[in-house]
Order: C-alpha cells, then sequence, then structure tokens
C-alpha cells in the first residue's frame, strides 16, 4: 500500500467546532498503511466527538481493506501458535472461577449474543457481518439471520459456507424493506462509518416498531486507551473514522430516533486488546522473547477482569461501547 489520499478535518463533522489533537502518532496496527496518523476531539463539551484527521477520502478508504487483519493469514511458528494457544486454555480455565464469582462469564456471554439472549428468535440483520460467525451463531439459536458488508468476498464466503443470505455494500445504498427486521446488530462496524448517523436512521427505518439495536464499539474513554495512548489497539487508523464515548454514541442514537434502553461499557474480550496494544508498545524496543508472550497472555486476562470490576463503580472506562436502542411502536417507517 503507497498511500491513501485524505483530506483534513480540523473540524467536527457534527457541530462543525474546532477539534483539539487528543493522540498523535498513531500507525496502522496490521502494518497495511504507512505513515502516522491524529484523532481529534471536539472543543464543543456538548458535542466531544473524537475523530480521525487527516480522514482517508471515501472514494479511497477501500484500500485500508486490502491487507486488513481478517484477509490475511498469521505467519506465527506453528509451534509457537500451539504454544500460545495452549497458554491461552490454561489462563482462562485458571480464571473461571473468577469469572463466574465476578460476572464477566455472564457478561461475555451476553456480548456474544450482543444481548439478545432472552430476546424470542426472529428476524436478525448483521451490520458489518464480516465472517458471519456471529450470524451462524444466532442462525443455530433459531434465527433468520441476514448480514451486509462492505466487503464482497466475506458476504461471498457466507454465503458459499453457510448459505446463508448477504448484502454487499452501504446500508443505505441497499435500500431493504422498512419495518422488516426484529433486531440489527453493529459489532465493532460504526466507527467504520462515513456516516454513521444516516446508517442509524436506516437502521431505525428498516426496524420493526419495537425492534431493537444493539451497538458495540470501543470506548475513547477506556482505560486501555488511556494506558496505552498512541498503541492502543482500539484506534486503528485509518479504518476507525470515530471514536465514540457514552456520551456521544446516546447523542448519535437519540439524533437518529431511537428511544435507548441501555448504553454502558463492557470489558468483555478486552484481554485481546490489553494483549495486542502491549506488544505494540514493547516491540518499539525490539523483538518479544517467547516467554514473554507466554507471560502476557495471563497478564492479559488478568487486566480483563481488573477492568471488569472497576465497572462496578459506575465509571464508564471499559474497552467497549454496549447500547441496546428500540424503534418506538407507534414510530412510522
Amino acid at each position: 500500500m503507497d498511500s491513501i489520499a485524505t483530506s483534513p478535518a480540523a473540524a467536527c463533522y457534527v457541530c462543525g467546532t474546532a477539534g483539539f489533537p487528543i493522540q498523535t502518532g498513531v500507525t496502522d496496527p496490521d502494518g497495511a498503511v504507512p505513515g502516522e496518523w491524529a484523532f481529534r476531539k471536539c472543543a464543543n463539551k456538548e458535542c466531544g466527538l473524537v475523530w480521525l484527521d487527516p480522514r482517508p477520502l471515501e472514494s479511497e478508504l477501500w484500500k485500508a481493506y486490502t491487507a486488513y487483519h481478517t484477509h490475511t493469514r498469521d505467519h506465527t511458528d506453528k509451534a509457537e501458535k500451539l504454544a500460545l494457544g495452549l497458554a491461552n486454555r490454561l489462563a482462562r480455565t485458571v480464571l473461571v472461577p473468577l469469572w463466574v464469582a465476578s460476572g464477566l462469564w455472564r457478561e461475555t456471554d451476553c456480548i456474544r449474543h450482543m444481548t439478545l439472549n432472552e430476546m424470542p428468535a426472529g428476524k436478525l440483520l448483521d451490520v458489518g457481518c464480516g465472517g458471519g460467525r456471529f450470524m451462524n451463531r444466532m442462525r443455530r439459536r433459531g434465527w433468520d439471520a441476514e448480514g451486509i458488508d462492505f466487503d464482497e468476498k466475506a458476504t461471498g464466503k457466507i454465503t458459499r459456507r453457510y448459505g446463508m443470505k448477504t448484502y454487499t455494500g452501504d446500508l443505505v445504498a441497499c435500500a431493504l424493506p422498512g419495518s422488516s427486521y426484529d433486531a440489527i446488530t453493529m459489532s465493532h462496524a460504526i466507527e467504520h462509518l462515513y456516516d454513521p448517523e444516516n446508517t442509524l436512521k436506516e437502521c431505525l427505518r428498516i426496524l420493526k416498531p419495537g425492534g431493537k439495536l444493539v451497538v458495540v464499539t470501543p470506548n475513547a474513554d477506556s482505560m486501555g486507551a488511556a494506558l496505552f495512548g498512541a498503541f492502543w489497539r482500539g484506534w486503528e487508523p485509518p479504518r476507525h473514522l470515530q471514536i465514540f464515548s457514552v456520551k456521544t454514541l446516546a447523542d448519535f442514537l437519540h439524533k437518529a430516533g431511537f428511544n435507548i434502553n441501555e448504553i454502558r461499557t463492557s470489558s468483555a474480550g478486552a484481554a485481546v486488546i490489553y494483549r495486542v496494544s502491549r506488544t505494540r508498545q514493547e516491540k518499539t524496543g525490539g523483538q518479544l522473547s517467547f516467554l514473554f508472550r507466554l507471560w502476557l497472555v495471563f497478564w492479559s486476562y488478568w487486566k480483563e477482569l481488573a477492568e471488569f470490576k472497576a465497572q462496578k463503580s459506575g465509571r464508564h472506562t471499559g474497552q467497549n461501547l454496549l447500547a441496546c436502542a428500540t424503534r418506538s411502536l407507534g414510530r412510522a417507517a
């Protein structure tokens, strides 16, 4: 990847207020796109959005995904990969009693099913469906699952592998039938969107009255972002065009017309982010030893548990944001 054409984004695209730099010197964690990137935060306290500056031109954004981690092979040595995999299983086994006692086990299962565990099965659309594992998981629970993604390779693979219906491209441009879905999920998708506001409005239109939208996305105010700075995996430039907080995500949902049932932070799955972020941070000093990477597996799970416990004090510092919203029963399509 030689270059991606960009345009400066010094002002907030929501309210037009100038932004101030909150993180500079951020690089693509996948190493596919060269250069350093920066993130700004809106100076308007009534807004507070965090965004990428400069931003790739919308017509150029596809380049950032040609060597994305979802499309490339893991080149780790097979023996080393096996050992790290065994360490991962051991760490999870050892910590199971603590996860169960703390409630993290229940939280992890909740996020795995995007909070739809207790909801009667119906018609589901997964926006940003990737490889389709979530869709298949929900199909096994009785859901009629469909998916949409910009990546034609991903949607084609889902159809061939699972036989489930998929759409390729932008949700708004697809113009799906109104009032047709019982639930819509967006797991780590909204931060990639050039126009999240209109996408949320489209989600409202195609949901049935009383239908549920569930959004999971990185948290700009997370403990990981504060700890790792430019090495935090959640920045992920230039694919993450904006990073939300509890407030800014709630503002977008309200503006789109949703009723918010719940919005909070979650630590489920944070171990991966801690592990990758710490690896990137330590690699600046040279290659990491195998023993260090083994230790890092256990350390990352311990950090996930510690972060989860910290959320009980009411602080919105978990790795991800979780928002559940519904379309009003009386709202017209």
